[in-house]
C-alpha cells in the first residue's frame, strides 16, 4: 500500500488531539462554594445616597468647583451634624432673567461646563430649571407656558450630549423653586383659582419635558396628583388611581418615566400639600390612596427629595413621629416604604439632627440600593470549548434597586500578565428590588479563548454609557467581605470573586499551527 502524506498527517493530528482532550477531561471539575459576609461600612456608590445642593441665578452666576466636588466625595459635614460622602450633586439653574426671551449661548456654555465638572469628578446630577424663587403670595414671577416650551427646546441638545452624567430630571420650571405649587400662569394651588386650562397647560410641559429629556431618563414630578392629571386629565381621581405594575416599568412610556420627589418628607401627616388632591376646589388631603399609589409606583420610579421642619420658623413640628424608630419614630419606615433613593444634605438639619448618632448610620447605608453578594458557586477550573457554571446570590439591603439601567459582567484578569477578558451577564439591576435575593446563573462558553494560566475572577456592575462603563467611579461597590476584607477594587471598579481560578486545556500554539497547515 502506497505511503500518503495527507492521510498519515490527518491521522496524527486526531492522535495528538485525543490525547491532549483526554488529559482535559479526565480532572474533575467539582465546584467551588464560596460564602461571603456582609459589609457594614458605609461607602458612597453611584446615583443614590445624600446629595449636594448647588442652585445658581444666571443673573449672578456660580459654576461648580471640581475640587469642592471631589472633596465632598469623602464624608463631610452634614445639616443635622452627621457626615456623608455624595455622588449626587443636585443642581438647579435658575433662568431668572430669561423669563421673557431665549437663551443665549452663554447659558449653554456655562452649563455644559458645569457637566464638564460633573463627569471628570464621577458623580451624576438631579437637575432642575426653575425661573424664580419669589414665594409665597402673588406675583411668583415664573415664566408663561410659551417661554418655557421654548427654552425645552433650546436644552433639547445638550440634554441629549449629557445624558451620561444625568441621574434625573426634577420637572421644575412652573413656581417658586420650580416645585409647580404656586404660578403666575399655571394655576395659584393655594389661592386659586385653578382652572382645567391650567392643569393642560402644566400637562404640556410635562410632555415637553419628556420629549426633550433622552427616554433612558425619569422626570420627577413635585406631588402624585400632577401625575394623575397628566394621565387620567379631568377624571384624574386618587380613589382611581392606577400605578405603575411592573410589566409597564422600564418601557419609555410616560407611565414608566414620569418618577416623583417629595421636598418636604415627614413633615407632618401629609408632608404639607404633598398628598393634596385637586379633583375638587378647594384640594383635599388623601393620604389614604396616594401614599400607597406612591410606595407602590416607586418600586420602579426613582424617589427621593428633603425632610422638612414644617414649622413657621424653621423648628421641627412633627417629632417623634419623624425621628428614628429606636426613638418611638417612624423614620427608616417611611424612607423604605417610598423606595427612598437620596436625600438633601443641606435641608433640614432640624429632621435629620433627630437621627444622628441614632439611625443615621442605616439611613446612610440604606438610602437607594445596596447588593450583598451572599455566596458564589464556581467550577474549579475553566477549559475553552466547555461550558462555564457560575451561581451567584445577591440580596438587594437597600430601600431601593437602581432606577437607571445597569448589566454586570464577568472579568477574568490574569495574575502573570494582567490581560483582561470580559463576558456580560444577561441581567438588569433595576429589577434587583429591596429585600429580594437574586439568583443569577451563568451556563455558557467564555467568548474568546483564554490562554493557559491563572486568574483572579471579578463582577463588574459598570455605568451603561460607553463613555463612564470603565470609570470606577461609577461602577456598583457590592457590600460584602471575603475573610475580613473587603471584596471591592477601588482600582478598576470591580468585585473580587476569587483570588484564583485556572484555565486549563488551552489547545499548543503549535498544534493550532499544525491543524492550520493540514
Amino acid at each position: 500500500m502506497r505511503f500518503n502524506a495527507t492521510r498519515f498527517k490527518i491521522y496524527s493530528f486526531t492522535f495528538i488531539l485525543l490525547l491532549v482532550l483526554n488529559s482535559c477531561y479526565k480532572n474533575k471539575n467539582n465546584p467551588i462554594v464560596v460564602n461571603y459576609d456582609t459589609d457594614l461600612q458605609e461607602f458612597t456608590n453611584p446615583e443614590r445616597g445624600f446629595y449636594r445642593p448647588y442652585g445658581t441665578k444666571f443673573s449672578h452666576f456660580e459654576p461648580l468647583n471640581a475640587n469642592t466636588l471631589l472633596n465632598l466625595r469623602a464624608p463631610n459635614p452634614a445639616a443635622g451634624g452627621f457626615q456623608v460622602g455624595s455622588t449626587l450633586t443636585y443642581r438647579s439653574y435658575q433662568f431668572d432673567i430669561f423669563k421673557d426671551k431665549p437663551l443665549t449661548e452663554d447659558v449653554f456654555f456655562k452649563i455644559q461646563n458645569d457637566m464638564d465638572i460633573i463627569r471628570a469628578v464621577g458623580n451624576k446630577m438631579i437637575l432642575r430649571f426653575t425661573y424664580s424663587d419669589n414665594c409665597c403670595t402673588p406675583p411668583f414671577n415664573d415664566a408663561p407656558k410659551a417661554i418655557i416650551l421654548q427654552h425645552l427646546e433650546q436644552l433639547k441638545p445638550l440634554l441629549i450630549k449629557n445624558n451620561d452624567v444625568i441621574a434625573l430630571v426634577q420637572m421644575g420650571l412652573i413656581g417658586p423653586w420650580g416645585e409647580q405649587y404656586y404660578s403666575d400662569y399655571f394655576g395659584d394651588l393655594e389661592h386659586g383659582p385653578v382652572t382645567n386650562q391650567h392643569w393642560l397647560g402644566r400637562s404640556e410641559v410635562i410632555s415637553k419635558l419628556l420629549e426633550v429629556v433622552p427616554e433612558s431618563r425619569m422626570i420627577q414630578v413635585r406631588a402624585p396628583y400632577y401625575k394623575l392629571r397628566f394621565l387620567d386629565g379631568e377624571k384624574a381621581h386618587p380613589a382611581k388611581a392606577k400605578p405603575l405594575t411592573e410589566k409597564e416599568a422600564f418601557s419609555g412610556t410616560p407611565i414608566s418615566r414620569i418618577a416623583h420627589h417629595n421636598d418636604c418628607i415627614m413633615a407632618n401627616y401629609d408632608d404639607y400639600w404633598t398628598y393634596n388632591s385637586f379633583h375638587t376646589w378647594p384640594a383635599v388631603s388623601d393620604t389614604l390612596n396616594l401614599k400607597p399609589y406612591i410606595a407602590a409606583e416607586t418600586k420602579f420610579l426613582a424617589f427621593g427629595g428633603e425632610t422638612c421642619p414644617g414649622g413657621v420658623n424653621g423648628e421641627d413640628v412633627y417629632s417623634p413621629h419623624n425621628d428614628c424608630e429606636s426613638e418611638g419614630g417612624k423614620a427608616q419606615h417611611y424612607l423604605k416604604r417610598f423606595h427612598t433613593s437620596f436625600l438633601n444634605t443641606a435641608w433640614s438639619g432640624a429632621v435629620n439632627g433627630d437621627w444622628t448618632n441614632k439611625c443615621i448610620d442605616n439611613i446612610k447605608r440604606n438610602l437607594g440600593y445596596r447588593f450583598v453578594l451572599k455566596r458564589g458557586v464556581y467550577p474549579a477550573v475553566i477549559r475553552n470549548g466547555e461550558k462555564i457554571e457560575i451561581q451567584l446570590d445577591v440580596i438587594n439591603e437597600g430601600y431601593a434597586s437602581t432606577y437607571n439601567y445597569r448589566f454586570a459582567e464577568l472579568v477574568l484578569r490574569n495574575i502573570d500578565d494582567q490581560k483582561v477578558y470580559k463576558m456580560k451577564i444577561d441581567c438588569d439591576t433595576r429589577y434587583w428590588f429591596s429585600d429580594e435575593l437574586q439568583t443569577i446563573k451563568l451556563n455558557s462558553e467564555w467568548p474568546e479563548l483564554l490562554p493557559k494560566g491563572s486568574y483572579e475572577l471579578f463582577i463588574n456592575l459598570p455605568d451603561a454609557a460607553p463613555s463612564l462603563s470603565e470609570r470606577p467611579e461609577y461602577a456598583i461597590r457590592l457590600a460584602s467581605t471575603f475573610q475580613s476584607h473587603s471584596i471591592w477594587d477601588a482600582s478598576t471598579g470591580w468585585n473580587r470573586l476569587l483570588d484564583s481560578i485556572s484555565v486549563e486545556c488551552t489547545m499548543d500554539r503549535k498544534l493550532l499551527r499544525f491543524a492550520d497547515s493540514m
